[in-house]
């Protein structure tokens, strides 16, 4: 059943019928109100009072208001976090988890913790020291330039022909490519300084190669250096968009023994894994920063953070895990 706490305003009106002598049913009617409702209020809120040298009750509605609130301080169930619960959630949100995360991947790992609605109220409280909203991730969104570098022959490479297996996501080997520029002064980027990034499509897992510029020239030893490293049946497709950075992908294919695809123009959504994971990259490398500055082992740190973060999409695993069956 809905009802509402008596307030301030209705405590001044008992308080002057109470003056005039009307009766606990006719202040009751008056307010709308059941005369066990004003019974209860002037009997919990009256005080002990001295006139004419006799002690009796008096009804006044500021004290009535003070003892109202005071007991409103008490009917709630206080609030217990234990400490190793604030050091987990601490340690974990300094390393780019969000609550939801950790929450789940404490379940996981049958590690207790209070729900994700409760974690977010903590911070909001300030009962995790040092921690406070800014410190989450957060995305924006940007119109992407139009591309002015040309067209290239993609050997009937497009992402139509792409095995329908790819899209399932059911195994392992399916990459995604793209490039993250440094940011502009007006017109003019800060430096030709950028990522080469790859993400795999079932693990999340995720690798970003600094480069000197946007060229085939520069990209393509990169991607081959980076996806050589694994074993070769966790390559077995690239999709690209159609940068021109791209163009010597018959070199990839010949290094890395796998096939290469490109999305449709200006479709950069059928690369998803990839763009996501972009936009969470830029939690570290935020739009607008010269590339040209990223520290190799501060990027390496970086990078291992985000593999090491469990994702909701492969069930609170990390992408490491997914992709090379490594723990944490």
């Amino acid at each position: 059943m809905n009802y509402n706490h008596i307030n301030i305003n209705e405590r001044s009106c008992i308080y002057q019928f109470l003056t005039l002598g009307m009766s606990i049913r006719g202040i009751a009617k008056a307010l709308h109100r059941s005369p066990s409702t004003i019974s209860r209020e002037i009997k919990r809120n009256s005080y002990r009072a001295w006139s004419n040298f006799k002690e009796h009750d008096r009804y006044f509605p500021v004290k009535a208001q003070e003892k109202y609130e005071e007991r409103r301080t008490r009917c709630h169930r206080p609030a217990r976090y234990q400490e190793q619960e604030i050091h987990y959630i601490k340690e974990k949100i300094e390393n780019h988890w969000s609550p939801e995360q950790l929450v789940n991947r404490a379940k996981m790992e049958k590690i207790k913790t209070p729900s994700t609605a409760t974690v977010y109220r903590m911070i909001h409280r300030g009962v995790i020291p040092k921690i406070k909203m800014e410190h989450l991730r957060r995305k924006g969104r940007f119109k992407r330039p139009a591309e002015t570098r040309g067209k290239f022959n993609d050997g009937g490479r497009t992402i139509k022909n792409r095995p329908k297996d790819v899209y399932k996501r059911q195994e392992l080997g399916h990459w995604e490519g793209d490039t993250v520029e440094s940011g502009r002064n007006g017109h003019t980027r800060k430096s030709r300084y950028c990522f080469v990034t790859l993400a795999e499509r079932k693990s999340r897992f995720y690798i970003a190669i600094p480069v000197e510029d946007r060229t085939a020239k520069n990209v393509t030893p990169a991607i081959i250096e980076a996806l050589g490293k694994l074993p070769s049946e966790l390559v077995k497709t690239i999709t690209f968009d159609r940068g021109k950075e791209f163009a010597e992908y018959e070199k990839i294919e010949a290094a890395l023994g796998c096939k290469t695809y490109f999305c449709d123009p200006y479709c950069a959504w059928q690369k998803g894994t990839n763009e996501n994971t972009n936009g969470l990259l830029r939690e570290f490398y935020p739009k607008g920063m010269d590339l040209s500055e990223v520290d190799p082992e501060e990027l390496k740190k970086n990078l291992n953070l985000m593999n090491n973060r469990p994702r909701k999409c492969i069930k609170y695993k990390t992408p490491k895990e997914e992709l090379l069956g490594n723990s944490l």
